[in-house]
């Protein structure tokens, strides 16, 4: 192949992706506007998630509910503003400043990632791999069974924290699982059988597009 044509290919194979995803959900197409319009969802203290996934949550939380989360962010500080008693498991010691200074009332809990262990993060994440988290994955051991209405996997190892975190779910509660459409993800649901699935995609900052579940246990 000649040269001018390696580069024509490498211009357009980015908008053939781009494209793709557009078409693969026409209501999603709204969600652009709305990231440009609101700045970043920690400035906005929201969850880092697309708009349809946010407004998902939004109809559905009520004040008094117990949330766990792996992963703190915008969802932190925006469940704890709508009155939900917010646990959050982070790995990062800076942000984990940074989450607790804007939510004081959220028990947020610094778990670091180790160098041993049996359960490491996954290569797609920001950990990259290089450590484990049996620790971070565990906090949610003590937990009772079927006592929380909230359980949020957005961090590390979140296949593990699926499993791990399903029982803690209340009957009518939910899973909310964050970047779904991640190939290592797809095995999630058949982990959630017999709960009942709403996946709804669109863009989030940076502008990716990107994909959020909802898995609501059993009544």
């Amino acid at each position: 192949m000649r040269a001018d044509e390696q580069l024509i290919r490498r211009g357009v194979a980015p908008g053939l992706r781009a494209g793709r995803q557009l078409i693969r959900g026409v209501r999603a197409v709204a969600t652009v506007g709305a990231v440009a319009g609101r700045g970043t969802s920690w400035d906005a203290a929201q969850p880092w998630w697309n708009s349809r996934a946010v407004r998902y949550l939004s109809k559905r939380v009520r004040p008094g509910a117990r949330a766990f989360e792996w992963g703190s962010g915008g969802s932190t500080v925006w469940l704890a503003r709508q009155g939900v008693a917010v646990t959050a498991v982070e790995h990062d010691p800076g942000w984990v400043t940074k989450v607790a200074a804007r939510c004081p009332g959220a028990d947020i809990r610094l778990i670091p990632g180790r160098t041993a262990g049996r359960l490491r993060s996954e290569p797609e994440l920001r950990d990259k791999g290089e450590h484990f988290f049996d620790d971070y994955i565990a906090a949610v051991d003590d937990i009772e069974d079927d006592s929380i209405d909230i359980v949020i996997v957005d961090g590390m190892c979140r296949l593990e924290c699926v499993r791990r975190g399903a029982p803690k779910v209340k009957p009518g509660g939910m899973l909310i699982l964050d970047d779904s459409d991640y190939r290592f993800l797809a095995s999630a649901g058949e982990r959630l059988r017999g709960w009942r699935a709403v996946k709804l995609s669109g863009f989030k900052r940076p502008l990716e597009f990107r994909e959020t579940a909802f898995f609501h246990k059993p009544g």
